[in-house]
């Protein structure tokens, strides 16, 4: 069989195909068009790479206000990068782009939902003709006018993923309604950016911001729900749920606390293991200082950092990249049942690897050979890990399955 150069299965495939099916490239083509007229930066490979690292966008932040972003990484580091890419959004935030429009790190990083990223950029185009008057062009679009409910954004503010966890903004200037024919909510004339015409539906959208309600209201009698999560994320998470071992999950707890001395309390495991500290001290209980570094900042991006820091242990001490799971399967809790399975691997492979290892011990042992490579490929943010680089899997072993090449002894 012919290998794929797209390791997309499942319902990460279903989600691409789908997204893909919307994505707009005569949209794509504008926004890129304008970035390169803004900032004098010719596009080089797709969209997607070319933005990737975040210079680009914060460069074009700067010619729109200068200094709004006042350090831009040039290490090309991911983690640098994703930290370039959540400055351009800080700034996107400052020029009045609605939280509701704002895009995540990996949905750019990650290549996750690239529509969503060229909608957000389509937005600021038309925002900062309005938010700043000393711009003076190149424009895309028409001017649009935006207003929070109150002005103030920094209560809550779209996640990783984008995905916005309730309605906290109304655009006081409604791009689409015109599209639809409708006329703007009672109430809101007199906003600014409405007299004379000036704000029009920007050409070439073809839905409303994701993530947000219609105008932030509900059915009369309707109880708001806590998690707002619909469509293909709530069928993809139904399906995660429905999957997930809680006895496992018991058996994975229980070892850390015995492990390391940490207790978990009332927190979920997601709460308990997020910012990676936990994580950290386990590897380094079971092999002292093979994370020299942990970080104790409560910042997003330093406890990612945690996270990465405990997989490449994780890695050094024999878990095959196939039961690898991503930063983003724990830190936005979108696959824990990955993030579990990976901790139970981990626990049969410091058998294996850390004989002199004597604590408490979780599953069965793991044995890695030592000439095995793992430099080609490693597992990617999402976690998903999609050909066959490793045939150790001590859960199938468990499971009374074992595949060849595996040398596991059950305990």
């Amino acid at each position: 069989m012919k290998p794929r150069d797209d390791l997309t299965y499942g319902l990460d495939a279903d989600l691409k195909r789908k997204q893909d099916a919307k994505f707009d490239t005569s949209l794509e083509s504008q926004v890129c068009g304008w970035i390169t007229a803004v900032t004098g930066e010719a596009k080089s490979g797709s969209t997607h790479e070319w933005l990737k690292s975040g210079v680009t966008l914060c460069n074009l932040a700067n010619r729109i206000r200068p200094g709004v972003i006042r350090e831009i990484n040039s290490q090309n580091a991911p983690f640098k990068h994703m930290e370039n890419i959540t400055r351009f959004m800080e700034a996107c935030r400052d020029f009045g782009v609605p939280e509701s429009s704002l895009f995540g790190c990996p949905d750019l990083y990650e290549q996750k939902n690239m529509g969503s990223v060229i909608s957000c950029i389509k937005m600021l185009a038309g925002v900062v003709q309005v938010s700043v008057p000393g711009f003076g062009g190149p424009h895309l679009g028409q001017p649009m006018a935006v207003e929070a409910k109150d002005g103030k954004r920094e209560k809550q503010m779209a996640n990783q993923t984008a995905g916005l966890k309730g309605a906290m903004e109304k655009l006081d200037a409604d791009p689409f309604h015109k599209e639809r024919g409708r006329a703007p909510s009672p109430g809101r004339a007199g906003s600014p950016g409405r007299s004379g015409g000036s704000i029009s539906s920007p050409r070439g959208s073809k839905a409303s911001p994701r993530g947000s309600s219609p105008r932030g209201k509900h059915t009369p009698g309707m109880v708001p729900r806590e998690d707002v999560t619909y469509g293909l994320d709530a069928d993809l998470k139904a399906k995660q749920e429905a999957k997930y071992d809680t006895g496992l999950e018991q058996q994975v707890t229980s070892w850390i606390q015995s492990v390391t001395g940490d207790s978990k309390g009332d927190q979920t495991v997601q709460e308990w293991l997020k910012d990676g500290k936990v994580l950290c001290k386990l590897a380094n209980c079971i092999r002292p200082g093979i994370v020299p570094r942990v970080n104790t900042m409560n910042a997003p991006f330093k406890q990612m950092e945690n996270i990465t820091y405990f997989m490449d242990a994780a890695r050094t001490l024999g878990v095959p990249e196939a039961s690898m799971f991503g930063t983003p399967d724990l830190y936005e809790d979108k696959n824990m049942g990955t993030v579990i399975s990976s901790l139970y691997c981990f626990g049969g492979a410091v058998q294996a690897s850390c004989p002199g290892f004597s604590g408490p011990k979780l599953g069965t042992i793991a044995a890695d050979s030592k000439d095995r490579k793992r430099d080609g490929m490693k597992a990617t943010q999402s976690g998903g890990y999609s050909t066959s680089l490793e045939v150790a899997d001590p859960l199938q072993s468990a499971k009374g399955i074992v595949k060849p090449g595996f040398h596991g002894v059950t305990g």
